[in-house]
């Protein structure tokens, strides 16, 4: 049976993208990033088409809101 992947978040920021998606592996969420290289091309898109997408699977949703809810992320906003 195939677990179902989800849209997680999207961010402007590969950055920021990059350190969520370590913050969640590294407490056992896995979670992948897409649509990185296409945002890096034109990094002015700030669309839906140009975010760059955190997928995790649908049963590691409430996981990952718990974690991040607790974890202190670096601000990644200039």
């Amino acid at each position: 049976m195939e677990k179902e992947i989800v849209l997680y978040r999207t961010f402007d920021s590969a950055v920021e993208a990059n350190i969520v998606k370590d913050v969640l592996e590294t407490n056992g969420v896995p979670c992948f990033l897409s649509n990185e290289i296409f945002s890096s091309v034109l990094p002015l898109t700030n669309s839906a088409v140009g975010a760059i997408r955190l997928n995790v699977f649908a049963e590691d949703v409430e996981k990952a809101d718990t974690i991040l809810s607790t974890k202190t992320l670096p601000d990644t906003q200039e």
